[in-house]
């Protein structure tokens, strides 16, 4: 079976659904395909307090119509100068334009309240941004109403559906095979928008060298993220929602990532994303914005992650970090090879293990963690020495300053978990109106290596949308 559409687009996230909307309000056929499952059955069990089951080798915090909205859970909104990259390549202007049409497309005609930094407030430079924190029934909300604006519009919407093949179709355009829970389908389009998010990482990696694409390797990241009572790290929730800052220390440079302690709410929740194809399971962060019954007895988390180059200042490559950080890394659990571990921070200062049990973890720190499928392992020492002293030490200073005390005060509060990984999407060459050197083959969104976000990334998908219809106006094929 075989179908033509004016444009096919892969993956079902913000930058996905922004696309299709802008193009077929205009009267393209548009095609989406998604990977993973209908977002009102994205339940993961690792937040009601269970194990990681894979969910089929489809994770459904990392998949699923919504993308990176996750249906149910709170989630932050940047707006520019967050995402820098993006705006130099959209220009000023457009880039105003096109995020206020996004956030317009995301949350209806009434925005959310968005604020930046405390001016002066901390000793760190920080990043300043507009952000604001969406509770969760704000969330189940813009999803809720994106599935309908599709539907409205006549976007034919394909879940569970992976692109098995993508090449240049003779002549003009593309083909590519996808392949559904029942039956496979060949597909023709004129255009191609690729916003896979990190269910597709290595498709899209296979994809970018196969059709020879113009791309830049990244400069990848390793890091853990910290978690303790969520009233210690509201220090920096009050400097700004989406407390950001870098800092070299042993040599390594180091910055914070996804703080989810929240102004005056339920602190944050760590999520599990699963890589079954790759064999293991990495960290994200949610903001619970909402009040929770007990808010002294609330957990926050952020991230620290530290630049991994070589002496000569090159990036890690693939390879080297697979070698190095995750094949150890599946060998810190033997019950469950490459799912997460905690370990008591005193210890994984220390690089040791004396805090055997989350039971012992709990009684020692005080803290239940926000999620229970961990094991205690020594994730320290897994870590190259200078990334590990790096990290130790910018963590006790940032520290010192969220809580206004001494790490005597506070390390035995907090627990180190991992692994994180971030900055593996290699930066495609774009042109403003995001198509890559191959002709009619966008990338929008995180595969675009350019900026992650929800609003980056409609942004993303509303600005190739714009390329595709001015090229189909003068053909005058769509429009």
């Amino acid at each position: 079976m075989s179908v033509e559409v004016d444009v096919l687009i892969i993956g079902c996230g913000p930058a996905g659904i922004s696309a299709a909307q802008r193009l077929a309000g205009s009267g393209a056929r548009v095609l989406a395909v998604e990977a993973g499952r209908g977002h009102t059955v994205r339940a993961c069990p690792v937040d009601l307090m269970m194990a990681c089951t894979g969910c089929r080798a489809s994770c459904n915090t990392i998949s699923g119509f919504g993308g990176c909205i996750h249906y149910g859970d709170g989630v932050k909104l940047s707006r520019f100068p967050s995402g820098r990259r993006l705006a130099e390549l959209l220009g000023p202007v457009r880039a105003a334009r096109l995020e206020v049409d996004a956030l317009h497309a995301l949350c209806g005609p009434e925005l959310p309240e968005f604020g930046g930094a405390a001016a002066g407030a901390s000793p760190f430079p920080v990043k300043d941004y507009p952000v604001a924190s969406l509770t969760a029934a704000q969330v189940r909300d813009i999803v809720d109403r994106a599935e309908q604006r599709l539907a409205a519009a006549g976007v034919q919407v394909c879940l569970r559906t992976e692109v098995s093949g993508l090449v240049p179709a003779t002549g003009e355009g593309w083909q590519a095979m996808l392949r559904g829970r029942r039956s496979n389908q060949l597909v023709r389009a004129r255009s191609v928008v690729v916003a896979v998010g990190r269910r597709g990482r290595s498709w899209w990696h296979r994809q970018i060298r196969d059709l020879g694409l113009g791309f830049t390797p990244p400069t990848p990241s390793v890091g853990v993220r910290f978690e303790g009572p969520a009233a210690l790290l509201r220090g920096g929730a009050l400097v700004h929602q989406d407390y950001k800052t870098s800092l070299t220390r042993a040599g390594v440079k180091i910055k914070t990532f996804c703080y989810c302690a929240g102004r005056a709410g339920g602190g944050g929740r760590i999520k599990f994303t699963d890589y079954a194809a790759e064999g293991y399971t990495l960290l994200d962060g949610h903001v619970i914005a909402e009040p929770g019954p007990d808010e002294g007895q609330a957990v926050a988390n952020f991230a620290l992650l530290a630049q991994l180059r070589e002496e000569s200042g090159n990036p890690w490559d693939r390879d080297r970090v697979e070698a190095e950080l995750i094949a150890p890394y599946r060998r810190l659990r033997h019950d469950r090879p490459g799912k997460p571990v905690l370990q008591w921070f005193p210890d994984f200062a220390d690089r040791r293990l004396t805090c055997t049990s989350l039971e012992e973890f709990t009684r020692r720190s005080g803290v239940v963690p926000s999620v229970a499928d961990y094991q205690m392992a020594n994730l320290a020492a897994i870590l190259p020495e200078p990334v590990h002293t790096g990290l130790v030490a910018a963590f006790t200073d940032l520290a010192d300053y969220f809580t206004g005390t001494a790490a005597a005060q506070y390390a035995h509060r907090f627990g180190a978990i991992g692994l994180e990984l971030e900055n593996t999407w290699d930066e495609m060459a774009l042109t403003p109106g995001m198509e890559t050197t191959a002709h009619g083959l966008y990338a929008v969104g995180d595969c675009s290596g350019l900026a992650q976000g929800i609003v980056a990334a409609a942004v993303g998908g509303l600005a190739a949308a714009e390329h595709i219809l001015q090229l189909d106006l003068v053909k005058g094929l769509a429009g």
